[in-house]
């Protein structure tokens, strides 16, 4: 008598999505916090995809996955490829330029104003050391503009005492030249966009009437011409 067959035991063939449902649970809070997150350090972000990517992993490279930066206002000198006012203001706000340029805008275009106040002694045209490396840094935030540019000399209205100039248009005349000629020196913008002016006292900002508004009145202004 021949032996009785045993049923054979059923296979349940569903059992594997109980364990990719954890699986995708598990990746789903782990994106979620990522998100939450301010900023993200990149090389342990990269460390972590690494246990869901690879030989066996079910994730494609994660190397370009975009990270939100976190905020920053700290002022970047490096070249940038157009022209940016948003930049030059961030330069004057930091605490070693506060107060001592701003910029605005103009029907003609972008005017940088500069204080004469930091950028000479009383009385002379010869650029201070410091105003050097300030120019340097406006050169370098600008040169990627293709405006032409107009460098002009301005003063307040009180006669000058010098044996040097004049009057107050040929010092102002000097003073923008003097602006000009530094920031040609490395070549990084093209002489043909320039030129210069000086107008003395006759475009102030303020009424000549306070010390304070005097000192306004004397800068140098560098606009770029629409």
């Amino acid at each position: 008598m021949g032996r009785k067959k045993e049923p054979e035991e059923e296979i349940d063939t569903d059992a594997w999505m109980a364990t990719f449902s954890d699986l995708l649970s598990l990746m789903l809070t782990f994106f979620v916090l990522l998100f939450a997150m301010k900023s993200v350090d990149q090389g342990k972000l990269q460390e972590a995809l690494g246990y869901f990517q690879g030989g066996i992993g079910i994730l494609q490279s994660g190397k370009n996955m975009p990270v939100m930066p976190p905020d920053s206002q700290v002022f970047d000198p490096r070249p940038i490829k157009e022209f940016s006012p948003d930049q030059v203001q961030k330069m004057f706000n930091t605490k070693r330029l506060h107060g001592r340029g701003s910029i605005r805008r103009e029907g003609r275009g972008t005017v940088i104003s500069v204080s004469s106040g930091f950028l000479f002694a009383s009385g002379q045209s010869h650029l201070r050391p410091e105003a050097m490396e300030i120019l340097d840094e406006i050169v370098l935030l600008t040169q990627g503009a293709e405006h032409a540019i107009q460098v002009e000399g301005h003063t307040d209205n009180l006669p000058i005492k010098s044996a040097l100039y004049a009057s107050n248009w040929e010092l102002s005349v000097a003073r923008a030249s003097s602006v000009l000629r530094h920031m040609l020196k490395d070549k990084k913008i093209e002489p043909k966009r320039f030129s210069v002016m000086g107008y003395g006292d006759s475009r102030p900002l303020e009424k000549n009437d306070t010390p304070g508004n005097r000192s306004k009145n004397r800068r140098v202004d560098i606009v770029f011409l629409k």
